[in-house]
Order: structure tokens, then C-alpha cells, then sequence
């Protein structure tokens, strides 16, 4: 149903970061912890359906002049704007009451979520460099929630290494419309929103620079440096997912269908089932 499109529950991928805190701190058996996480991850899941509803209000009407996004239930005129307000409103009080369950870090947390959220919807959006550090700045904050919601140490090496993760999902998504917009001059203008493409390849590239760079100081020097094991593993989907940005695939450009990857799907199973095994058996 339209309604439930505007929600973009395909998008709550992005909160499985909470999981984050209660894999790497061992407590992989504590029910209790994934509960707490869990109830973070219901949080976030609202929050962030609200907030995209509020981004596709504000975006209908440029929304119209994109080929992939033409077809959203508010900018095709399926869903009024009063009807996807009052929704937002809805998703955002159900958010915010379920994140009251947690410790009042990991509800200032959610609090600032989606105060970042609102202000890059209606300000920073159009403002080069602040755009995409404030979105990255948000997937840091839905991991460091879930550190906060089983109440654990939130490490410097969580907060980089999911900083430039996202960082590289979010240049690698701009520069993959750039290369698919390619042939549409004024959209593809659009979707620099006032970069160059010489400038997104080069923040691209500096971003998979610095994701490659960050894990690899964290397996060899973190607290588990048996974790190396992985590196591998890990620089195999990197430069796989940067072969699709390059192409301009449907998947650098819509992250969530990665996993029809069978590739990439293997190198994450992998990647994930040799962290296990050092974090719990090594």
C-alpha cells in the first residue's frame, strides 16, 4: 500500500547499527541486551520512517523530475501532503515513546537523531560537505543508541569505523547517480547538488581511502586483534561495492539491494562468521 511505501520500512536496514554494541561488547547470549537493542532498533525504525516522510514532502516536487523517484506516493499525488503529515506525526510519537524505555543517554541520542535529520531535510541538504558528514553523522548515532540502550563503553573505534562506512555508502550513492544521470544533463546537475563530478570522484575515493584505512587499524589495534583474520574478506566487498559505484549500479545507488549480490552476499556471511568466531571462540 501507498502508505506503507511512504514509510520506507525497506530503509530500516540502516538501523540494524544498533546490533553493533551488543555484538562487539560479548554479549552475544544476553538476552537481555538484545531486548534493549531491540527496543532501540522499534525506536529508530519510526523515527526514521517519520523523517523520510517529512523528506518527501519537502522533495515532491523535485522528486517529479527524477526518474527513480517520480513514482513516490506523495510526488505522483497517490498520498496528499495532510494525509503524510499527519502519518509523520504518528511515527514520530510512536518513536519517541517507545525510546523512553531506554536510558535517558540513548533518548538524547534519538532526540538528536532526528533534530539532524529535520535539519538536513530543510538546510544542510544544499549545503556541500555539511550534507553528507551530517548523514554520516547519524548512522554513528544509531550505533552509538544501541551502546547506550544495553549500557556499554562506546568505542572510538565503533564511532570511526561507522563514520566512514557510511561515508563511503553515502559519496559511492552520489557519484553512482552521477554516472547513471549521466546522459541527463539537468539531472544529473541535480543530484551533485553543488558539487563538481571531478569533486565527487576525489571525496569518493578519499572516503574508500579512509573506510579501508580505519578498519584495518582496528583489527590489527583494537581490542581484538585477532580480527585481522577478516581484512580479507572485508577489502573483497569494499572493492566489489566500489566496482558498482564506478558503474553506476542499482545497487551503489539503492544500498539495500546489495544482498542480490551472490557474491557479496557471501563475502558479508563470511565476513560476519569469522568476526563470531574471534570475538567468541579465538
Amino acid at each position: 500500500m501507498d502508505f506503507i511505501r511512504l514509510l520506507r520500512p525497506h530503509q530500516w536496514y540502516k538501523n540494524v547499527l544498533v546490533f553493533l554494541a551488543v555484538i562487539f561488547s560479548g554479549s552475544l547470549f544476553d538476552v537481555a541486551a538484545w531486548v534493549a537493542a531491540g527496543v532501540g532498533f522499534v525506536a529508530l525504525c519510526a523515527l526514521s520512517s517519520s523523517t523520510y516522510v517529512i523528506n518527501d514532502i519537502a522533495d515532491r516536487r523535485a522528486d517529479r523530475l527524477n526518474p527513480e523517484k517520480a513514482g513516490r506516493p506523495i510526488a505522483s499525488g497517490k498520498v496528499s501532503v495532510l494525509f503524510a503529515s499527519v502519518l509523520s506525526l504518528i511515527s514520530a510519537g510512536v518513536g519517541f515513546a517507545v525510546v523512553l524505555l531506554l536510558p535517558v543517554s540513548a533518548v538524547i541520542t534519538a532526540v538528536l537523531f532526528f533534530i539532524l535529520c529535520q535539519l538536513y531535510t530543510f538546510w544542510l541538504k544544499s549545503e556541500p560537505f555539511a550534507d553528507v558528514i551530517v548523514i554520516a553523522v547519524n548512522f554513528v548515532l544509531r550505533a552509538v543508541l544501541g551502546a547506550f540502550a544495553i549500557n556499554v563503553w562506546v568505542s572510538p573505534w565503533l564511532v570511526a569505523g561507522v563514520f566512514f562506512l557510511a561515508l563511503f555508502l553515502i559519496l559511492g550513492k552520489r557519484r553512482s547517480e552521477m554516472v547513471f544521470l549521466g546522459k541527463r544533463a539537468q539531472l544529473a546537475r541535480a543530484s551533485l547538488r553543488g558539487y563538481s563530478q571531478e569533486l565527487i570522484r576525489s571525496l569518493s575515493t578519499v572516503a574508500t581511502a579512509c573506510l579501508v584505512m580505519s578498519y584495518t587499524l582496528f583489527v590489527f589495534f583494537g581490542l581484538h586483534p585477532g580480527l585481522y583474520v577478516t581484512l580479507p574478506v572485508a577489502l573483497y566487498a569494499v572493492f566489489r561495492y566500489e566496482k558498482f559505484i564506478g558503474e553506476g549500479s542499482v545497487i551503489a545507488r539503492h544500498p539495500h539491494l546489495v544482498f542480490k549480490d551472490a557474491r557479496m552476499l557471501i563475502a558479508i556471511v563470511l565476513w560476519l562468521a569469522l568476526t563470531l568466531f574471534v570475538l567468541y571462540y579465538f
